[in-house]
């Protein structure tokens, strides 16, 4: 009875890594079986992921649109390296600098009386 339970125990440990490490296949679409030369506008591209041969049958870069669309592009292709370099720099946090920063201040007045009130 034990060992059917360690097997049971096992195989479901097995599950979830590999559930886990796909997770990001399930949310954003399947994987590329194929790369494809579609081009659409870099306008419309929200993100992409690097998808590596080790765990699947291409190795592709995989772009999602604003209408939840996936694209399977080659990673070497012009289009997606210029595609990729244009998401990197829309999703990199933008830095304030001092020149357009904007500070308001308030002035309080303080009251500095020491009367003393007995």
């Amino acid at each position: 009875m034990k060992s059917y339970m360690l097997g049971f125990y096992a195989v479901l440990l097995l599950w979830l890594l590999v559930s886990s490490s796909m997770q990001d296949d399930v949310v954003k679409g399947s994987s590329c079986l194929t790369t494809k030369d579609t081009r659409v506008p870099q306008k419309n591209l929200v993100s992409y992921t690097l998808q590596h041969k080790s765990l699947f049958p291409v190795e592709a870069v995989r772009f999602l649109t604003i209408s939840g669309k996936v694209i399977c592009s080659n990673p070497s292709s012009p289009w997606a390296i210029k595609s990729m370099k244009y998401l990197d720099a829309k999703n990199k946090p933008q830095s304030v600098s001092n020149k357009r920063a904007r500070h308001s201040v308030t002035l309080v007045p303080v009251n500095t009386s020491t009367r003393n009130r007995t």
